[in-house]
């Protein structure tokens, strides 16, 4: 059964990694869900402002940071 991660857990987790810079998948593995899982809380906190893409590394891995 997927669980419904929302834009709180998610902010929390990455609060809680204690990184200038996440990916999703740094969240994903504190939450110890997978990726897609998060793909709604991403956008909710994403349109929310409460994080902002920073880059793409040379994988095309997207990197956020908490506002």
């Amino acid at each position: 059964m997927k669980s419904t991660i929302t834009e709180d857990q998610l902010v929390g987790a990455a609060q809680e990694l204690g990184q200038e810079e996440f990916t999703r998948a740094d969240v994903a593995n504190r939450l110890e869900v997978e990726k897609p899982e998060l793909k709604r809380a991403f956008v909710q906190a994403r349109k929310a402002g409460r994080i902002a893409k920073v880059r793409d590394d040379e994988e095309n891995t997207g990197h956020f940071r908490l506002t």
